[in-house]
């Protein structure tokens, strides 16, 4: 017959049994730095999770835009963020895709609608849980982060554009290679940017894949996410 002790201590082993392993050396290093929450965190929260978990819509009774709904701690995931222990964080677990069928943001059917967090955004939430979660009392007054082009629409045009749209054999003399090039315009459109102003930018309507005077607009199209940074840049100036 087991003793009282050995009861006791069966329980905790019991319920361990039921947490899904995980294997944290698959999880990207916390940056390192000094993480703001209002400049950095709070966005990332904002543009990944706040469509599920925000003030309208709370999957799963869990709400990312306050304080005590972010530090819920769950009966089947144990404690959401634990300040100091980002490895024992669930949203760590799942934004890493360490948890069978709970990958944050969850998959989805359309492009660009529902996209993976980057190792670098995983590092940014990281490096705050471990430097204490401190999350400041009272409104959070956001930040309008600048988009560049060398840090932010580079990447895109580089991956999607530049096959076509790069060096001197650049289809329609259009080339994406630098942010000049890419307000100078090309030989059959002229200029497709006018800085500050997304609603007469021909850009607009061509990565939309809605620009009929092209052979194959739809070809054109650049996911949601992404078309939505190149507005950014555009209205805040196209530096």
């Amino acid at each position: 017959m087991k003793t009282a002790l050995a009861l006791l201590l069966s329980v905790p082993v019991a319920f361990a049994a039921d947490k899904p392993r995980i294997d944290i050396s698959k999880i990207p290093l916390p940056v390192p730095r000094k993480v703001d929450f209002t400049r950095e965190v709070y966005p990332i929260f904002k543009e990944s999770c706040f469509s599920c978990h925000g003030p309208e819509k709370q999957k799963g009774k869990y709400r990312m835009d306050t304080r005590e709904g972010a530090f819920k701690v769950t009966d089947d995931y144990g404690p959401a963020i634990k300040a100091g222990r980002s490895e024992e964080s669930a949203i760590i677990h799942m934004v890493c895709d360490l948890i069978d069928e709970m990958l944050m943001p969850p998959p989805s059917d359309k492009p660009g609608q529902s996209e993976k967090l980057t190792a670098e955004q995983i590092g940014i939430l990281r490096a705050w849980i471990d430097q204490g979660a401190e999350w400041p009392a009272g409104p959070i007054q956001e930040v309008v982060r600048p988009v560049t082009f060398t840090a932010d629409v580079q990447p895109i045009f580089a991956a999607a554009c530049a096959s076509c749209h790069s060096g001197a054999s650049a289809k329609g003399a259009f080339s994406v290679d630098t942010a000049e090039a890419v307000l100078r315009g090309g030989s059959g459109y002229g200029k497709v940017i006018t800085p500050g102003n997304p609603a007469k930018s021909a850009l607009m309507t061509i990565i939309a894949g809605k620009d009929e005077d092209l052979p194959s607009p739809e070809k054109h199209t650049l996911p949601a996410k992404q078309a939505a940074v190149i507005e950014k840049w555009i209205a805040q100036g196209a530096k």
